[in-house]
Order: structure tokens, then sequence, then C-alpha cells
């Protein structure tokens, strides 16, 4: 092929690359206005977007075989793995067939409707539902899954089968996945997928695509190892980074229980947010909810709790509930606190019942701050009239049932009944008594009663323990104002000390203390998270924080000695991902995860992208080192300052290898979970679309022999730091302005999300702007 030829045939497949992250990125805002079926009948599922496709692998593939060298073949494989998972997407776009199937008890069908209308269609087989049930978490009644008992009728005669969350029926080249029910329980929606041809071909590509990325990280001749091989690096030691990668007080203090009594009570069981969890849990919450903060001047979570409870009259005027909003302050005449009793006026008049009637729209931000406010005051309601206090269980026809002391307990035996209804009676008697002994009894007798009763919805005594002992540590509020002091401070003498040529390596060494102690906490805490919680910590927005964070505290301590930005960026970056999940998460409950969480692939996936989101954190904040260093660069430096933002350069392209290919694997083995739990790979939700474009994005470095600006090194500090961009969108923006399946996680506020991509913005526009003016006068 002629130079000339595979030039232009590069410069095509980049500009139609960079195209498609375009579109893409247009069609998810598309999809927000317009609805999902939509976007996919004018777009995903258009013959033009598969012809871009077409088109970008048309003009790529000759150029990555004719210009890649001997000694080569892992990155020749890589990009031929691409271009058979295109050629997977298309033969699943011209060939598969998709429907559903809708099946009542002990009804028979052997045909299904397309999703996009029309007659229905035969089966090779047919089906006949013979019961649809839902298995609930022990002891509560949230779903963990949802389950289609069949019998499936052939040419070899009836078979029994199961078709339920993340596992999939398959006959005939027929894939059956479990979509809804109906409401009587008595019927079940199953979806049908057929792709004989696309699903094998795409996995392949996978299976070569993975192949080829760990042969590209091993080949002496890649262009990874050349880099570790580079003069600025010939100082031994290294890079332990890429090993592990690849292998307030009041005036009148109100009464309450003593401290050790109170803990007696946070020991307790109770049915909460959907699970069995210790009363103090519940407690902690509550306290958050109400104050901000999981204690309330001198008293534990579960001193409020008990003050509540056992002495509501006094609690009632005590300025405890947080009120953020000025809004809410003005009507109430209330300051930054506000009583119980100042939310009511003469004749027990309710203050917020206008603004409350009248504000139905949560968007509006002066009625959701009175809907907050109301929350609060609703939630000590329950508390006071023991709805909330669901202590008491008991073994029925549908499993194991919690109850409130204030709950009607007629059809339970009445022994049981009994001491329901009469065990709260006897512990205020007590409290009134100043009883405290009598007291630790009931407590004692309610803890029996729970062991005895509670079966298989019990709390073993080892995850209450480690629940327990969670709560106590509390380790993000704190731990994030470590890191984040600690970070400002060693990232400023980085700067400070690349800019005056200036370096003391005890420094540099003493920012990896709070590293190794902030991976210790982290590492205990996300332990006693996952053991109370029966699961791996990585089911919502805060747990997979807090993993970002601990995967940014272990890759710096691998390279911090050998690269000291690492330290600090490590410090920052894990500090701010715990300010986010503190911020956010201003309830952190211990949830059970939803049915389609329920997968051996939810570890995989999420490690892999949350930890290359970890390394495009360090690479962003080491393009933010480099153009600060060329901002405040001096006059008769610019030699040195030059030589540094290479060696800068250089440590960002090593992070940049293990980062991509690391998001490459979350991408697709995220696709294999998605095959085996709906039953197709890849649906252009945008949670997806927008991975796919922050993978094309930090890709495009990769390619620094066809796009020659990515050898200079500002430019490539300064494309870093603006792709950091995609990340927050993928991460954050998707689950607050463009929603989507993967919403479910949640856990953190708009606002926070907003105001974080805003502050983020503005420092890159300011830090870009500042360099490029430096480095000009530099040239002049």
């Amino acid at each position: 092929m002629y130079p000339r030829t595979t030039k232009a045939l590069g410069r095509t497949a980049f500009a139609l690359l960079i195209g498609m992250a375009v579109c893409l990125a247009a069609a998810t805002f598309v999809e927000k206005t317009e609805g999902s079926e939509f976007a996919a009948r004018h777009i995903y599922r258009t013959g033009w977007f598969a012809a871009w496709w077409a088109l970008i692998a048309a003009s790529a593939l000759p150029v990555a075989v004719v210009r890649i060298g001997p000694g080569k073949r892992a990155a020749v494989v890589l990009h031929l793995s691409l271009g058979l998972i295109l050629l997977g997407a298309l033969l699943t776009f011209a060939t598969s067939q998709k429907g559903y199937v809708h099946l009542r008890e002990r009804t028979e069908t052997a045909c299904f409707r397309p999703e996009t209308g029309g007659e229905a269609r035969p089966l090779p087989f047919s089906l006949r539902l013979e019961r649809f049930e839902i298995e609930c978490y022990p002891g509560t009644q949230a779903p963990a899954d949802y389950r289609s008992l069949l019998t499936v009728v052939d040419s070899r005669g009836p078979r029994p089968a199961v078709v339920s969350m993340n596992r999939i029926l398959s006959r005939d080249g027929y894939r059956l996945y479990q979509t809804s029910f109906d409401e009587d329980m008595r019927g079940s929606i199953l979806s049908v997928n057929r792709d004989p041809y696309g699903i094998p071909v795409t996995y392949a590509g996978y299976l070569l695509l993975g192949v080829s990325m760990i042969g590209t990280l091993c080949s002496k001749r890649s262009g990874f190892r050349r880099l570790l091989r580079h003069p600025l690096l010939k100082r031994g030691g290294c890079l332990l980074l890429f090993a592990s990668v690849c292998c307030g007080a009041s005036a009148g203090a109100p009464a309450t229980l003593d401290r050790e009594t109170a803990d007696a009570l946070g020991r307790l069981r109770m049915l909460y947010g959907g699970r069995v969890a210790p009363v103090q849990s519940f407690a902690r919450d509550l306290t958050v909810k109400i104050c901000g903060k999981p204690t309330y001047g001198k008293y534990t979570a579960e001193q409020v709790l008990a003050g509540w409870i056992f002495f509501p009259e006094q609690w009632q005027h005590e300025p405890m509930i947080r009120i953020k909003q000025d809004t809410v302050r003005k009507l109430l005449g209330s300051g930054a606190t506000a009583a119980l009793t100042d939310f009511f006026g003469p004749g027990r008049s309710y203050r917020l019942a206008e603004a409350i009637r009248h504000g139905a729209d949560r968007s509006d931000p002066a009625h959701r701050a009175f809907a907050e406010a109301d929350e609060k005051i609703q939630l000590i309601a329950m508390i006071q009239s023991g709805r909330v206090l669901r202590l008491f269980p008991e073994q029925g026809e549908n499993g194991t049932q919690w109850y409130a002391p204030t709950e009607p307990v007629r059809a339970l035996p009445k022994g049981d009944s009994v001491f329901i209804k009469g065990i709260f009676p006897l512990m205020y008697e007590a409290v009134r008594n100043g009883d405290s002994d009598g007291l630790r009894g009931l407590i004692d007798k309610t803890a029996a009663f729970q062991r005895e009763r509670g079966a298989a919805g019990f709390l073993p005594e080892g995850r209450l323990k480690a629940e327990l002992l969670y709560n106590r540590l509390n380790a993000v509020p704190w731990l994030y104002r470590i890191d984040l002091c600690c970070g400002l401070l060693a990232f400023a003498y980085f700067v400070w000390s690349l800019a005056s040529g200036r370096r003391n390596r005890r420094i540099e060494r003493l920012s990896l203390v709070p590293l190794a102690g902030t991976a210790v906490l982290l590492t205990v805490s996300m332990a006693l998270r996952g053991y109370a919680a029966g699961h791996l910590p990585l089911g919502n927005g805060y747990e997979t924080m807090i993993f970002v964070a601990w995967c940014l505290s272990l890759l710096a301590l691998g390279i911090g000695r050998r690269f000291p930005i690492a330290a600090a960026s490590g410090l920052l970056m894990s500090g701010f991902a715990l300010l986010v999940a503190s911020l956010g998460m201003a309830n952190p409950q211990i949830t059970p995860l939803v049915p389609v969480l329920r997968s051996p692939w939810l570890s995989l996936h999420v490690s892999l992208i949350m930890v290359s989101y970890a390394l495009l954190g360090l690479l962003m904040l080491n393009g933010t080192a480099a153009l600060a260093l060329a901002a405040a660069a001096r006059a008769g430096t610019a030699e040195r300052t030059s030589r540094t933002l290479a060696r800068l350069r250089l440590f960002g392209r090593l992070l940049l290898y293990p980062a991509v290919f690391l998001l490459t694997a979350g991408i697709f083995t995220g696709a294999v979970w998605a095959n085996a739990s709906w039953g197709r790979y890849w649906g252009w939700d945008p949670k997806e679309v927008w991975a796919l474009i922050t993978l094309i994005v930090y890709a495009l470095p990769l390619h620094e022999r066809s796009l020659a600006r990515f050898r200079r090194p500002l430019f490539f500090h300064a494309y870093t730091l603006w792709a950091f961009a995609a990340v927050l969108m993928t991460y954050f923006g998707v689950n607050y302005f463009l929603g989507g399946m993967h919403s479910y996680g949640g856990g953190f506020r708009p606002g926070y999300a907003a105001a974080t991509v805003f502050a983020a913005v503005t420092a890159f526009a300011l830090l870009t702007v500042a360099a490029l003016i430096r480095q000009r006068r530099t040239d002049a």
C-alpha cells in the first residue's frame, strides 16, 4: 500500500472515530429528551449507523496491518480483534431475532412476539409455566431473585427448566431470560433472543482481544515495553503498579439512656432497609439524617434513638434538626438547626403543611428543600409511633415476618402477641423508675425472643459484630479530610520541587505514611462492610467510590517511591473519591443487592472499570502537575522544564496503557454479564455509550505515530487533563442527567455531581490557559 494512501486512510479512520464519539455523545442526550425507542429507531438501529462503523473498520484495519512493523503481532491481532467484534455486532444487527413471550400458569405456548410489533413467530418448542416465584433475602421482603419454573416440550418430550435473573434458558438457538411478571404472581414475561451468528463471532473477538492486550503488554517490542526501557527510567526499582495491575451541645442536656444500656439496645436486630440489621445501623442513619453527622453532642447514635423513644417530651425542644436551606429557615424563624417544636405553630398547626401541599415538583429547589425537611419530621413521628421499629420476628407461610410493637398481631400465637405488645410498656416503666438493671433484662429478653423466632432470618452473631465495628469505625468522613490536606501539601511540594530543581527524598517518602494508613483503614472498612452485607461491597455508588479510593492508595503506594507525583496524586484522588462518597451518601445503608447484581460477573466487571478509572485519575493529576509546572516556569529554565515535562509525559504514557486495557476489559466483561443476564451483550444504554466514548477518547493518545500532536508533552498533558471529563460524565453525569439501566447503583446527589463537574472544568480551563500563555512567552 502506498504511503500516501496509508496516510489518507489513517486520517479518515481517526476522523470517523472522533466523529462517532461526538455522535454517540449527542445520541445520549437525544435519548434523554425523545426516549430510548426514538434513539434506537433513528440512530442505533439504522443502516447509516452500521455503515459508519463499517467505514471505520475498513479504513483503520488496513493501516494497522501495514504500518505496524515486524515483531508486533500482538498489536496487529488487537486491531483485528476489534474488527471481529464489529463484525459480530453487524451479524447481530442483521440476523438476530428479538421478542417476548407472556406465560400464564398451566397454559402452553409455542410462539413469541417481536418487540417491534407484528405477527407472532413460532418457536421450535412449546413452553408451559408451572409456577412463578420470588425468592427473598432471609427474614425480609426484599427480592433476591425472580424465578419461572417451566416445562419445555419438544421432539424429545417434556423437560423441566428454570429461568431466573442471571440464569437464562438456551434451547435450539433461542435464549430466554426473565424480564417481568404479572401483579397476581401467576404470570411471567420472558424475553426471547436468537442470535446464532453474532454471539459466537463477538465472543471470539472478546477472547482474541484479551489475549492480544496481554501480549501487547508483555511483548518485548511493544510500545509499552519500550517505555519501560526508556533512558529516563534507567534507575531501577520499579513499577509495582503494573505488576499488580496485571496479576453541638445544648444548654439543658435532654435525658436518655446511659451509654452501656443504649449500646445493648443497639445490638438488637431489626428489619431495616429491606434487610435484617442491628438497631445501631438504624440509629446511626437516623442521627445522620436529622443532624448531618452520626453523633449529637456527647450522645452516641444509640443514645439519640433511645432519647426519642423514651424521652420525647424533652428531645422535642432540642435544636438538633439540621436545616440547610434559607427558605425553610425563614418559614420556621430558625437558624442552622431547629427543634421539633419549631415546626408547629399555634394550635399545633404544621408550618410546612402549605409548602408541602403545593410543592409536589421535586425538581424545584425550594420545593425540594421543604420536602427534605418534612422527611425528617415524618421520620421522628414514625419513631414516636413505633411503626418503624420492626424488632419482633415470627415465622409465617411466606417466611419470616418482622413486626413493630404497635402493629396488629392478632394472627400470632397468644404468648407471642402478649410479649410484642407488652415489652415496650415494661421498658417505659423501668425507665421512669430509673431501673437500669431491669431495663437491661428486658432488652436481653427481647434478644432471646429474636433468637428463638428469627430462624433463617436471624442475623448471625459474626456479621452483627462486623457491622457494629464498621459503624463505630466510620472511617470515610475523617479519612478524606486527612487525605486531602496531606495530598494538597504533597502536590504543592512536588510542583515546587520541579520548578526549583530541588528535591528532598525524606519529605517525598513522608507522604507515603498517610497513603499506607489509608490503604489499611479502607481494607479493614471494606472487609467489615462486605462481611456484614454478605456480598462484595461493590453494589452502589457509595461502595464503588470507596473501592476507587482503595485502589488509588494501593496503586500509589506501589510506585510512590519511584515516582514522587504518584504519592501526592494518590492522596488527592483518594481524598476526592472519599469526599464524594461522604457528601453524596448522607445516609449510607448496607442494603441487599438487587437481583441482577447477584452475579459472579459483578465483582470482575466493576473491579476492572474502577481500577482503570483510578489510573486515569492519576493520569489526570500527572497532567495537572505538568501544566502547573509549565505555567509557573521561570525565565531561563526552559530546558529543565522541557526535560521535566517529557519525563511526566513518559509517566503518563506508562499509566495510559494499563488504564485503557483495563477499561476495555471492563467494558467487555460487562457485555458478557449483560448477555448472561438479559440475553444481549450490548444495548446502547447511556452508561454503555459513555464508557465507549471514554475508551475512544483515551485510545487516541496511544496512536502517537499517526497522531503526531501527542508527541508534544504540553499537548499530551492538556489532553489527558481534559479527557478526564469523559470519566466524570460516565460515572456521574449519566446517573443524574441521562439515567438508564445502570443508574440503580446511585448513592449520590445531582447537586454534588454538577458542582464536581463545574469545579473540575473551571480548574482545567484556567490551568490550561495559564500553561499555554507561559509556554508561548517562553518560546518567544
